[in-house]
């Protein structure tokens, strides 16, 4: 078991170590603690889904460092103009947006053509995201339909199942999940 503190270099060899073990990491993200992986390790994604008791046709979101970076897997050209005005006022308030995928994302991540994604609203959470142009899934730690854990000790004794582990600052508050892909913003959550 690895249990490292929030730092850059430590979230950069922690995410490095679990994409080359293909291995989830649970890490703080702006809002609660998150289970995740990079989006190229489909392996460690699907053990994920496993953990959680969690049907594979419920895609994770994503986390992205930048717009820039988002755009990579999300087409955000295809917003109407008010839904990518309250896109760009809101992207970095700790809230989730369902956008139309581009076709170069993996189906694993998609659902309806659509992909969740999030900003995060930490810094040095994007940073690495960004600088290191990489994405990672992140979900709730807790199993499917059940309240997320935010207790670092809960979860080391409850995810057995996985060896990679940050400790930092959260907010103890999950994001809000907003659908901008109609004409209209639709609160999810």
């Amino acid at each position: 078991m690895v249990i490292y503190k929030e730092s850059y270099n430590n979230l950069v060899e922690i995410f490095s170590i679990s994409t080359k073990e293909n291995k989830p990491v649970i890490f703080p993200t702006d809002t609660i603690y998150g289970i995740g992986a990079n989006i190229l390790s489909k392996k460690a994604n699907l053990e994920i889904f496993k953990i959680k008791n969690r049907p594979e046709n419920k895609p994770f979101p994503i986390l992205a460092g930048s717009i820039e970076q988002l755009e990579e897997i999300a087409d955000i050209s295809s917003l109407s103009s008010s839904n990518y005005s309250f896109f760009k006022e809101n992207y970095n308030k700790c809230n989730t947006f369902i956008l139309k995928a581009k076709d170069n994302l993996d189906k694993l991540y998609r659902q309806d053509g659509n992909v969740a994604v999030r900003i995060p609203n930490k810094q040095v959470l994007s940073d690495v995201l960004k600088k290191n142009n990489i994405f990672l899934t992140a979900t709730s730690v807790n199993e499917s339909g059940q309240p997320f854990i935010n207790s670092l000790d809960i979860i080391v004794k409850e995810f057995k199942h996985v060896d990679l582990f940050v400790f930092g600052k959260i907010r103890n508050q999950s994001s809000n999940i907003y659908d901008i892909t109609k004409n209209e913003v639709i609160k999810l959550r």
